[in-house]
């Protein structure tokens, strides 16, 4: 099964907890099976993704990627990162609404249907 897990800033508090405050913000390197970027056909393999403190600093290929020495590194294998989260649910069952009304359709209509 593919496990995917947002890089918006919000959703790394689900990789790791709170950074304490420090004078410079500590850098993370998120190492994932794959990085989709939101435009590509396909997830980019090898690629990893950058975070200092709060921020996504810098995205691409690890081999391109400049790396502080004391960023911690962050094993995500059997992931696949994702651009923020993604709301992707259709209706592909219903008809227009000038055609049939919504109620009609979503609460009166049979259940495989629905």
């Amino acid at each position: 099964m593919l496990r995917i897990a947002s890089i918006g800033v919000a959703a790394l508090a689900c990789v790791s907890p709170a950074l304490p405050a420090q004078s410079s913000p500590q850098s993370r390197l998120l190492l994932p099976d794959a990085v989709w970027d939101g435009t590509a056909a396909a997830p980019a393999r090898g690629w990893a993704v950058l975070v200092t403190g709060e921020t996504i600093t810098a995205v691409g290929p690890l081999k391109d990627l400049t790396v502080p020495k004391e960023a911690e590194r962050v094993d995500l294998r059997g992931t696949t990162l994702i651009p923020g989260l993604i709301e992707g649910h259709s209706h592909l069952l219903l008809h227009p609404y000038d055609e049939i009304p919504w109620d009609q359709q979503v609460l009166k209509g049979g259940e495989p249907v629905r």
